[in-house]
């Protein structure tokens, strides 16, 4: 077996080197860790990597497969099947052998080539999937050659030289079914019709039954699908697995008792990548979150486990693939990487890498009382891996005054003469991830600044890296931990380079502000202050500095004629935009579905709430003026000209005195059921209603049906009105420019599908229609003048389009043009519009920071804490 191979060679190499240095004297050799000899991209999915006796072979899904020297990965061959998704690969027997689909077909071909030239061997069609790919074959490459389970055909074993039918087994047609096998037998488990599930052995050769045994399990029942698969386990046994339950059998079909389960399992060593099985963990989200930094090289006999450090961290989806003689594999983070054994003469164990754990730093001595203020209480903490307990804390957590502040939490993470390559490392992985954003404006120097998404909400944290130290800081404020990060970096340089100096932040007229959640409300700038609302507070800050002023609740900012007013999920306040003090609050029952509209005009503030209401509240006091309940469910709501116009989903308009809430009118302008249906624009002139893929146009006094236009198919925003022409944005990709007066189509704008991002700004002669891409148009004509693969809502300033894309980049365009003129990378994903004002562009990000960038350079700036606490 492989794993046990894998053992063998561990010990050997150990002893090996051990006898070698014996006779000098000195300590012996040890292996102390595995160092990256090189790394190759793959796939995401690990099954489609693979160690095959002294091949790394490595496939794509979209059927190129590559063969490589193990030594030093070098491409030895490469094959390209004819499929347009490769399904899966296997090697055995010199022989390669892959399934996928070719093109314009769902239904599976095995292909098979010789493992030494690439020469094709054989091909072999799968019988069909059927529809929705149910009926889908089953395939297992071992030993004993190929073995496909159909349902339609039962059991099937193909020679994997020569393609050859072997011998077909006819008694599980009609079956739900998963093959699996021993080293003497090919086993099947199945389900065949309303019975029950049953183990089946076969003579690998003949495909004769040897032995049947029924699985008994309460799960299931006649009538009730299940999944089957087959589970690792010992020389001894094998366990069948019915829906989440394990039954353990002897290799004869003997059934054994479920107390005997875990003995199964136990019994066979598990080589694994993974944390120090010894080390104890904090709470988090992923392996930047862990202590130590590396992953670990486990594997596990019956005497002691072997745990050895990898010169890189761990990733989501770190497996280990298999050794040869001297060296180990692992696939993680899209790349195959090859390690070599480390050997040394550590005075600690090797649970370090080779690095005495008297060179690890005091964690509490990286920070001090005039980095984090005297009244700040240091708590250390203590770490062990395996028996080996560091003799100074590695842990430490500074504790403010109660209500003064947040923790600052510090690990010592590594401790290595590789410490740079693998905090690089590190830092690479985190900005490729899809949960993580990074920080770009304080990397750099040492210090690389992340935050992670998860279903537990948002955290944060921060490596930095000075010499041989690798240390990890967590806080629930992200202006303390990075304030904080900046002083380990300091002390750590003072320590191990004295005299290297660390540049001061640069003053460059931009700034940062560190929320401690994603910004996601488009800021609003209004004498001198930027309202942004973030996931932690709703934030006043001086629009040229950045710093401060006040902070409340979470909320999304309006400001309307100099009165500032909140926007939460489930209510609306005034507050006072000097002090952040709420002047009224005003909460709805909105039935989960939260606030649709909010507009404020003439003293009124009006809200669909929930399901079926429109509430209008006083702008001044906050006081109800009147409550409408809409038949049906609410669709938009807007005010124009002393009316609120509400639509419905069943396809009916109700304008309301403004004042009173009196119904004015109904208007019937669609059929009920659309979706989507009720959109939504009004403006002195006309009301604009979307039923499905109608759009109306309505007098605003009496309700009048003024004109109808039919569009290609239905539209999934509200219309733009800008001028004489309104805009509309179909489910199709497709932009309509119809005159304001007679619904005629004045140009359309095919695009390339809907993105759910469309939008329209005109500014100085041009119109842009944002979507899955940016067109810069010809409002009278439709004609295309520039575009470029941008999307969101744009913001257009003077002769400058800002526009993001979908990698987190903000581009500064010329609006004539479209040339490019700078372009910055937040590190996260844009979540609002930018806002230019006063020379500067204020953008809000997923990973935590508001941007206020430079218009004419887009250079950020750092936070003006960092300015006040640096000289």
């Amino acid at each position: 077996m492989l794993i046990a191979r894998f053992l063998r060679v561990l010990v050997a190499l150990t002893s090996a080197a051990a006898l070698a240095v014996a006779d000098d004297g000195r300590p012996p050799m040890e292996l102390v860790g595995w160092k990256t000899v090189w790394s190759a991209p793959a796939d995401e999915k690990s099954s489609f990597s693979f160690l095959s006796g002294e091949n790394v072979i490595i496939a794509t899904p979209e059927g190129t497969v590559t063969v490589r020297d193990p030594r030093t990965g070098a491409i030895r061959l490469t094959i390209r099947a004819p499929v347009s998704v490769l399904s899966d690969a296997w090697a055995v027997d010199a022989t390669l052998v892959v399934a996928g689909s070719p093109k314009a077909s769902s239904d599976r071909t095995l292909y098979a080539y010789d493992l030494a030239s690439g020469r094709p061997l054989w091909r072999y069609e799968l019988p069909p999937s059927g529809p929705h790919m149910r009926n889908l074959p089953r395939i297992l490459v071992s030993g004993h050659g190929v073995v496909v389970f159909h349902r339609d055909s039962g059991l099937l074993s193909l020679d994997v030289r020569t393609g050859g039918v072997r011998a077909r087994a006819v008694e599980a047609v009609g079956c739900q079914g998963e093959p699996g096998s021993t080293p003497t037998a090919l086993l099947l488990l199945s389900r065949c019709g309303r019975g029950r599930v049953r183990l089946d052995s076969y003579d690998p050769r003949t495909l004769r039954r040897s032995w049947t045994r029924p699985v008994t399990t309460w799960r299931v029942a006649p009538g009730v699908g299940v999944r089957l698969w087959f589970k690792d386990a010992s020389e001894g046994f094998v366990i069948a697995a019915v829906d989440g339950e394990d039954f353990p059998f002897t290799r004869d079909g003997t059934p054994l008792p479920r107390s005997r389960l875990d003995e199964a399992v136990a019994e066979r060593p598990s080589p694994a990548v993974g944390r120090h099985p010894d080390a104890e963990d904090r709470a988090g989200f992923d392996w930047n979150n862990a202590w130590p930094l590396p992953a670990y090289l486990l594997s596990r006999d019956t005497g002691t486990p072997v745990a050895l450090p990898l010169d890189r961290p761990l990733t989501h989806t770190t497996g280990y693939l298999g050794t040869t003689a001297r060296m180990a594999f692992i696939h993680g983070d899209a790349q195959v990487t090859a390690l070599r054994p480390v050997y040394g003469h550590p005075t600690g164990p090797v649970a370090l890498g080779g690095v005495p754990p008297g060179e690890w730093p005091d964690a509490c001595s990286l920070l001090t009382a005039r980095d984090l203020g005297r009244d700040v209480r240091r708590v250390p903490g203590r770490k062990s891996l395996g028996r080996l307990t560091l003799p100074r804390p590695v842990t430490c957590d500074w504790v403010p005054p109660e209500g003064d502040g947040a923790v600052v939490s510090l690990a010592v993470s590594w401790v290595s003469p590789d410490a740079p390559a693998l905090f690089t490392a590190a830092a690479e992985q985190t900005r490729r991830h899809e949960s993580f954003d990074h920080d770009p404006t304080v990397q750099g120097e040492g210090i690389f600044s992340y935050t992670a998404h998860g279903p537990g909400g948002t955290f944060a944290g921060t490596l930095v890296n000075v010499g041989p130290v690798i240390v990890h800081l967590a806080s629930p404020s992200r202006l303390a931990q990075r304030l904080a990060a900046a002083r380990v970096r300091d002390n750590l340089t003072a320590r191990y380079l004295p005299g290297r100096r660390i540049p001061p932040p640069a003053r460059t007229g931009g700034w940062t502000h560190l929320a401690d959640g994603s910004v996601n409300t488009d800021p609003v700038v209004d004498g001198g202050v930027v309202y942004a609302g973030a996931d932690d507070g709703l934030y006043a800050l001086d629009a040229a500095t950045g710093r401060v002023r006040w902070r409340s609740q979470p909320a999304t900012p309006l400001l309307v004629d100099g009165a500032l007013y909140a926007a939460s999920g489930d209510g609306v306040a005034a507050v006072d935009p000097a002090t952040g003090r709420t002047r009224w609050s005003r909460r709805f029952d909105t039935r989960y579905m939260g606030i649709k509209d909010l507009a404020i005009q003439d003293g009124g503030v009006y809200a669909g709430v929930g399901l079926t209401h429109v509430v209008a509240l006083e702008a001044a006091t906050g006081r109800q003026r009147w409550r409408f309940r809409v038949p049906g469910d609410l669709g938009r709501v807007a005010v124009a000209a002393g009316a609120v116009h509400v639509t419905s989903r069943k396809g009916v308009l109700y304008s309301l005195d403004a004042r009173s809430g009196a119904l004015r009118r109904r208007s019937r302008v669609g059929i009920g059921g659309i979706t989507p249906g009720g959109y939504l624009a009004a403006t002195g002139k006309a009301v604009f209603m979307i039923t499905g893929a109608k759009a109306s146009a309505l007098d605003p006094v009496t309700g009048r049906t003024r004109w109808q236009a039919r569009l290609g198919a239905a539209v999934r925003y509200d219309p733009v009105v800008i001028g004489d022409t309104v805009y509309l944005g179909d489910l199709a990709g497709r932009t309509y420019a119809l005159d304001i007066a007679s619904g005629r189509e004045r140009w359309r704008l095919t695009g390339e599908g809907d993105s759910g991002l469309w939008n329209v700004t005109a500014s100085r002669g041009n119109v842009y229609v944002a979507g899955g891409s940016l067109h810069a148009l010809d409002p009278g004509t439709g004609e295309e003048r520039w575009s470029g693969p941008f999307t969101a809502q744009v913001s257009v300033h003077a002769d400058i389009v800002f526009a993001r894309d979908e990698n987190g980049v903000l581009h500064a365009l010329d609006a004539a043009t479209g040339v490019p003129r700078w372009r910055f990378q937040s590190g996260g994903r844009f979540q609002t519009r930018p806002v230019v004002a006063g020379g500067l562009v204020y953008v809000g990000s997923s990973n935590g920071d508001l941007y206020a960038l430079r218009a004419t350079d887009g250079r950020p700036g750092p936070s003006p804490a960092e300015l006040a606490v640096r000289p």
